[in-house]
């Protein structure tokens, strides 16, 4: 495995923005990505994952430190068991699923995420969580480059998050998920369901890049405590009327209120600063302090 210097993270992300990688590498199975922390240990040097770069912003000055982008996607199945190391893409995992007549995952469809990436965060489209499949998992200790099995309660998954984000020392090696055997009739209407669900990002979302939204929606106690109809922060900002609002090459989309563009050369500066605008306008009104929903990296 090679360690590569001054890499632009740009063309890794889905925003098209972002400054060098000092190092970078692409580790393509389990004991390159374990060699990737040792290099980066050995060398005092601060690490980012990175999959599909959908969910991050990098800074304009880039990572002063390793980026490991996962190329570790090997996916074993035996009856409804599935275990899949961490840089398996998503979509791949829901249709070598539907393949095997297995159902679980397929309300993911058309969301651009690694399996790391998805327990990170606890991906969710609605009401269903990757939580809910998750089973068990291999994680490594970055600090004692130990590996160690755990079960679904490890990670306190919660809304956008889990114990891989809240604490930093621990990686994400491989997560095995348990999935329901279905008939072929029940594949076929999953399969209908999956294509129909990226029918309808395409139709909802914007075109241009993005990393999806921008802010986090609010909790519960957050909606009751402003007395608000919903906790859709969308809808906060449409109420605002700052749809087409524009710094540079960031513009917040006409399409999705929550969602800041890249409509040309944008950079991290002019999104912060978009972003910034937002969350003064929506404290304003509403009294609500928005949170990022992206990763900030490199700020």
């Amino acid at each position: 495995m090679k360690i590569l210097e001054n890499i632009p993270l740009k063309q890794y992300t889905t925003f098209k923005i972002g400054g060098p990688a000092k190092f970078f590498c692409e580790p393509k199975n389990k004991d390159e990505f374990i060699s990737a922390f040792c290099y980066a240990k050995e060398n005092n040097l601060p690490t980012f994952i990175l999959g599909l770069g959908a969910n991050v912003l990098f800074s304009d000055n880039g990572f002063n430190g390793l980026v490991i982008h996962q190329k570790n996607d090997k996916i074993d199945i035996k009856d409804n068991i599935v275990k899949a190391e961490s840089g398996v893409v998503v979509e791949n995992l829901i249709n070598i699923a539907l393949e095997n007549n297995l159902l679980g995952v397929e309300d993911f469809s058309g969301i651009p995420s690694t399996i790391g990436g998805a327990l990170y965060i606890n991906l969710h489209y609605f009401e269903a969580f990757i939580a809910d499949v998750v089973r068990s998992a291999s994680i490594l200790d970055k600090n004692t480059l130990e590996v160690k099995s755990v079960d679904q309660s490890w990670f306190n998954f919660g809304y956008d998050s889990s114990k891989l984000k809240t604490d930093k020392d621990y990686m994400l090696l491989d997560a095995t998920l348990e999935l329901k055997k279905v008939d072929d009739y029940s594949k076929y209407e999953a399969l209908g369901k999956s294509k129909e669900i990226i029918r309808t990002r395409k139709y909802k979302y914007p075109s241009e890049p993005s990393v999806g939204s921008i802010f986090q929606n609010l909790t519960i106690q957050e909606q009751k405590q402003h007395n608000l109809p919903t906790r859709s922060v969308a809808y906060l900002i449409d109420v605002c009327g700052l749809k087409g609002t524009r710094v540079g090459d960031a513009l917040l989309s006409h399409r999705h209120s929550n969602m800041i563009v890249n409509v040309g050369d944008a950079k991290a500066k002019d999104v912060i600063e978009l972003a910034d605008i937002i969350k003064e306008k929506v404290k304003e009104r509403f009294g609500v302090d928005l949170r990022f929903e992206v990763q900030l990296i490199g700020f």
